[in-house]
């Protein structure tokens, strides 16, 4: 039987399948759900700087805070997740689960992400991911100077904790190569592709503005996996999209160490999990691979380029790829 144990950000994981950030891991009750149900790994739900600045003993000025959104952290509606309870969260899961728990948070305020991933760490979590969200809508930013500002906040983190950091990119990033190459270089340990944030939508008849959960698109996950495995020197995970167990073979052929699954849970269940494993094992199986690392990558770009003498050649291969799908009648 083919053993499903795997490495991530240098935690050892029974399985490759990581339940994201989400309500399904915002308790410890979520938490061993996950873990009964067979989870590698569990990303808690992000908590949002604004829940730190409204329970902390934060002075005003270090940080900018818009009126609306005090308001909303006021009204209750994100306070029952306040850092009290993600320490809390943090300290009683460590004591419950086995599987390792990766914390994870969004921040605007360049000097309050060390000091947040301290308190994780020091509450026990396994690791940590990064939810930058930084959006390019300035006219006079350049793109260079969003994505430079990944790069401070990870090594700000760096500086401060010694657990594991992942960064989780948008997908609207300039080059995630060059970008995933500098996170790499900067000691990141893992990159998450990618964040699938809130979308625009217009109502026309109330003429108002409002906002839609954004939809992960697979494929788009899977190119980028594919391009930066074995390229930058640290872990590669998808996240969005898996909806079947060949979506997980998909992803490891493409150089997945982790693959972060939310949706399929909420739409079917915590079940689907093994379902997941079932499908990866059977494949396995099947194909006579006795360990994920067996195949992982096997797919991926840079070990097509191996396959040619060098980038040029391996990308004319791509080329050619693209031609013959278009070329179809």
């Amino acid at each position: 039987m083919a053993d499903l144990s795997t490495s991530y950000m240098g935690l050892k994981l029974r399985n490759p399948v990581i339940v994201s950030s989400s309500d399904l891991t915002r308790t410890v009750s979520g938490i061993k759900k996950c873990e009964d149900a067979g989870a590698g790994a569990v990303v808690l739900k992000s908590i949002f700087e604004e829940q730190f600045l409204i329970d902390g003993d934060i002075p005003k000025s270090d940080y900018s805070i818009h009126p609306e959104a005090l308001d909303y952290m006021r009204s209750g509606s994100l306070l029952e997740y306040a850092p009290h309870n993600l320490i809390q969260l943090i300290e009683v899961a460590k004591q419950s689960v086995d599987i390792p728990i990766i914390a994870s948070i969004n921040c605007q305020t360049p000097s309050l992400w060390p000091r947040f991933a301290r308190q994780i760490q020091d509450a026990g979590a396994d690791g940590l991911e990064l939810n930058v969200s930084f959006h390019p809508i300035s006219l006079a930013i350049p793109g260079a100077e969003y994505e430079d500002r990944h790069l401070e906040i990870l090594r700000s983190v760096k500086r401060e904790v010694s657990i594991p950091i992942s960064v989780k990119l948008k997908s609207q990033i300039t080059s995630v190569s060059h970008l995933g190459q500098q996170l790499a270089e900067s000691g990141c340990d893992a990159i998450v592709l990618f964040n699938w944030f809130l979308e625009p939508d217009i109502d026309v008849e109330t003429l108002k503005t409002r906002s839609h959960i954004g939809k992960a698109n697979f494929f788009h996950s899977l190119r980028w996996v594919g391009l930066l495995s074995g390229r930058v020197e640290c872990d590669v995970a998808s996240s969005g999209g898996i909806k079947i167990s060949e979506d997980v073979v998909k992803q490891i052929l493409a150089g997945a160490s982790g693959v972060q699954v939310c949706t399929l849970f909420y739409q079917k269940g915590l079940g689907e999990i093994q379902n997941l494993l079932k499908g990866l094992q059977d494949w396995m199986d099947r194909h006579e691979y006795e360990r994920v690392d067996d195949f992982k990558g096997e797919l991926s770009f840079r070990h097509q380029e191996l396959m040619f003498k060098d980038l040029g050649e391996a990308s004319a291969y791509f080329r050619a790829q693209y031609l013959k799908a278009y070329s179809k009648k």
